[in-house]
């Protein structure tokens, strides 16, 4: 799998058909869907249909999404390109905010920086935790990367391009990565820091997002849902760099980085069932039934657990939390991720919102993102 994923890096990747074909559909509807209400403007297919997205972002060129995209499709993790303004310092809040998301103040609050942290690897970087955030359900951390040989180095995101600009990093210029290290004598070092996936946090996918501090420094975001609800956390990340002469996983210098975290939020936990409907509501032209909702409150946002149980093929449906009116929530960069049992007919759709006050009434939009298609929502009343 390591080596797999290390071609999905590297310059010269052939990308199998089906998974260009994934991005190429998803892109298209990508495209669709950029509006500034967020909604699309196609023409309603079948089934009752209402203005829509794609939920999946709003930022970077069709390229920079397209190599994002075929990293969530080969590894479930995707890094997108956002463009950034140039500063000497961004945190967990600044980049929060970079990608349209709300920060609240209770939850800066609860932000813990330079966390004492345990640094073990070989590598021409070092990687240094300067802040982290957690809640019952998420965590979210910042780490700089530096180059130990200074004046030497360009460090950027670990899927950027030659061809990608500089701009995307917050650096003031209209340079390709490629002329701008040309230019100033310097080598491209690919890297990146997430999350150790695995059981310790429960962690299965993670997003993130880069900045350049100075040529040479790199400010990493990396957020993810995690399974782990215990209140202190052993926190294991891992530092990558990517020389450009590189051929093999075996030419990737790894740093492992392990610090303790604790949970300070506070929270309590809502739940929705469906109005008039005790054993749950159908939607996406009979595919799917929603079950209930659970909405948990902290100090950071809300995160809806959708249980559902599958109908027919629902493998292109995608669920959303809307309000009474059928505007959908915000959702955070932290994002969400899918879970089904073992005989696959239910789940748990969980997504990551900006906080907000709950109400009485929420909808569950169904959306097919093969079809472009969204469905009108089922009402769910607070229980």
């Amino acid at each position: 799998m390591d080596d797999k994923l290390f071609d999905v890096f590297s310059e010269e990747t052939e990308v199998p058909e089906c998974v260009l074909r994934r991005v190429n559909e998803t892109l298209e509807m990508i495209e669709n869907s950029a509006e500034s209400d967020r909604g699309y403007q196609k023409e309603e297919k079948t089934g009752k249909v209402i203005n829509g997205t794609d939920r999946m972002g709003k930022i970077g060129t069709r390229k920079n999404w397209k190599r994002s995209l075929i990293l969530t499709f080969a590894a479930v993790m995707v890094f997108g390109a956002t463009v950034f303004a140039a500063e000497k310092y961004i945190g967990i809040s600044g980049f929060f905010q970079e990608v349209g998301n709300k920060m609240p103040e209770e939850a800066k609050g609860l932000i813990e920086k330079d966390p004492v942290q345990q640094e073990d690897g070989d590598s021409i970087l070092t990687y240094t935790v300067k802040e982290a955030l957690c809640d019952k359900n998420s965590v979210q951390i910042v780490v700089e990367a530096a180059a130990k040989e200074r004046g030497k180095y360009f460090l950027v995101g670990e899927d950027s391009s030659y061809d990608d600009p500089v701009s995307n990093l917050g650096i003031d210029s209209d340079q390709t990565i490629e002329e701008y290290a040309g230019e100033k004598g310097l080598t491209v070092v690919r890297v990146n820091a997430h999350f150790e996936f695995g059981e310790e946090l429960g962690i299965s996918s993670a997003s993130g997002d880069f900045c350049s501090r100075e040529d040479d420094v790199l400010m990493i975001y990396s957020s993810a849902v995690k399974g782990n609800q215990s209140s202190n956390l052993t926190v294991s990340c891992v530092g990558v760099a990517v020389l450009p002469d590189a051929k093999s996983v075996d030419d990737v210098m790894r740093t492992n980085i392990t610090f303790q975290l604790e949970d300070k939020s506070q929270g309590r936990t809502v739940t929705y069932v469906p109005k008039n409907a005790e054993d749950g509501i159908i939607t996406a032209d009979g595919k799917m039934k929603i079950l209930s909702v659970e909405v948990e409150e902290s100090e950071i946002g809300e995160y809806a657990a959708i249980h559902y149980m599958v109908l027919g093929d629902a493998s292109n449906i995608a669920l959303d939390v809307t309000d009474a009116n059928g505007n959908l929530w915000n959702m955070t960069s932290v994002g969400g991720s899918a879970e089904t049992t073992q005989n696959t007919k239910e789940g748990v759709w969980k997504i990551m919102y900006e906080k907000t006050d709950l109400p009485d009434e929420i909808g569950i939009r169904a959306y097919d993102y093969e079809n472009s298609i969204a469905y009108e929502p089922v009402m769910l009343q607070m229980s």
